[in-house]
């Protein structure tokens, strides 16, 4: 009887198993199934272009001052909005010219113009050269001293208007702005931005911040090799990811710490449980990916898939898909229960990155339980665009649209990178991007393709709505002939 009854025990078991192993299986069939949008690259675009611009198109224009609202509620009220940043208008100068990259369609590109004619008209100091930190609705200076964050966010925006239109001018104005960072605020000594100068450009004081020391990188300095192969942009890009590895890594716990002075002493500003900022330890490991798929640098690879192996460990979560605001230094298990909107797109964006490496599965999977919190909880489906920060159960947190640090920019970056990532290396397919070149001479090169893919192949080229006979130039780049002020469509194939 003790051996029936243990077979009988033994195939129930089995058999509950069975049905269990039957369910789970449907289940993650369901949720596979669900989740396969995720993967389709039109379905990024179309958020970009439906679900994000049109809600910035409506509601950033100032008519009364023929300005721009850079400061926005939950419900796209201005309400005392009397602060204008330059930085912001930027990236919304970045978003546009993404738009128009994505879809050809003239009204981005009008509203491009206008962001670029406002920026250049009011914000660039013509006396010491650089862009100022803030405005009156007027257009008159109201902080003149010099943010390493306004100045780079500045040239973001106008990196990618350059992208698309090839203008002399914006390019001046581009390397203009460069150069005195560079000049001016790089530390020839120890290395490192500073973070805050006065308006002649004199140390306001010796920070240095992580986000002064990347952004650059992050924000132009891939946009503009790609759109130039100028090497001075991959050098300069690859002194700042050394720097920010000799000097801003904790030796102990491997994670990218905040703000230092001169000296690189680190500059402990918050508690242990919240140290460290999940979205910067992203943004360096993506970086770091970025450029040793330009330059095959192997450290990179290594130092980028250590820091990615800890923030997927500790920063993110694989059952609700959230990527956390903060986390401890000496306790990483210690999260903070709630995340931005621009980690959370960093996080997505990073792991489809990644899938231009070998292993591409497990990427491919923390991206989709990433975007499924991000649809569920950051986007705003009555509103419209994004929330500003949520709790891991979904709560809104902050609802507001637009402030100091919140534009349309990151939102269209990221569905603008998700779209191109998929079509190059997970969901292989063709892109059509749109061009509005403003003055070509004969024979210079266009390289159509804003992400890190040099394997793509050019399979249609049509100037104006008509065919081109296009020839190839070095790397993969398009011979233009003499034109003016011409629409250029580009089908790319991977």
């Amino acid at each position: 009887m003790k051996i029936d009854g243990s077979f009988m025990f033994l195939g129930k078991m089995l058999l509950f198993s069975l049905i269990f192993c039957c369910l789970s299986c449907q289940n993650s069939s369901t949720n596979e199934i669900e989740n396969q949008e995720f993967l389709a690259p039109e379905y990024w675009k179309n958020q970009v272009l439906q679900d994000v611009i049109p809600y910035w198109t409506r509601s950033i224009v100032d008519s009364a001052n023929n300005s721009f609202y850079t400061t926005l509620d939950e419900n796209w009220q201005a309400n005392s909005d009397s602060v204008r940043f330059p930085s912001m208008i930027a990236r919304h100068l970045f978003s546009y010219a993404s738009a128009y990259l994505l879809s050809g369609e003239e009204e981005h590109l009008v509203m491009a113009d206008k962001l670029y004619d406002y920026l250049i008209r009011y914000s660039w100091d013509g006396e010491y050269g650089g862009w100022f930190n803030s405005l009156n609705p007027d257009g008159l200076p109201l902080d003149v001293n010099k943010s390493t964050f306004v100045q780079v966010y500045v040239i973001t925006g106008l990196a990618m208007y350059y992208f698309v239109t090839k203008d002399d001018e914006v390019y001046d104005f581009i390397q203009s702005s460069n150069s005195i960072l560079e000049e001016k605020v790089w530390d020839s000594s120890k290395g490192g931005y500073f973070d805050n100068l006065n308006r002649d450009w004199s140390l306001q004081n010796n920070v240095k911040s992580f986000s002064s020391q990347l952004a650059p990188v992050s924000g132009y300095l891939n946009y503009l090799y790609l759109a130039t192969r100028d090497v001075q942009y991959l050098h300069q890009m690859e002194r700042i990811l050394d720097t920010c590895l000799e000097n801003m890594l904790d030796n102990e716990n491997g994670w990218i710490l905040e703000s230092f002075d001169q000296d690189w002493n680190y500059m402990v500003q918050r508690t242990d449980e919240n140290e460290i900022n999940v979205g910067h330890n992203i943004e360096l490991a993506w970086m770091l990916v970025r450029a040793y798929l330009l330059n095959g640098n192997a450290e990179y690879l290594s130092s980028a898939k250590a820091l990615s192996d800890s923030s997927h460990r500790y920063g993110f979560n694989d059952k609700s898909g959230i990527w956390y605001g903060g986390i401890g230094n000496t306790n990483p298990e210690k999260q903070s229960d709630f995340t931005y909107w621009w980690i959370q797109a960093y996080g997505l964006m990073f792991d489809l990155c990644l899938t231009s490496l070998s292993e591409k599965e497990p990427y491919v999977q923390s991206f989709l339980k990433g975007a499924d919190f991000w649809e569920n909880y950051f986007m705003d489906r009555v509103k419209g665009d994004s929330h500003l920060a949520v709790s891991e159960t979904g709560e809104v947190k902050m609802g507001v649209k637009a402030n100091q640090f919140k534009a349309s920019y990151h939102n269209v970056e990221h569905g603008m990178l998700n779209y191109l990532y998929l079509s190059a290396w997970v969901n292989p397919q063709p892109v059509t991007l749109y061009f509005r070149i403003k003055n070509s001479p004969e024979g210079e090169i266009l390289y159509p393709l804003p992400i890190e893919s040099m394997d793509y192949t050019i399979k249609e080229v049509k100037i104006n709505g008509k065919a081109f006979a296009f020839q190839m130039g070095p790397e993969n780049g398009i011979s233009l002939p003499q034109i003016n002020a011409s629409k250029v469509s580009v089908e790319i194939g991977f």
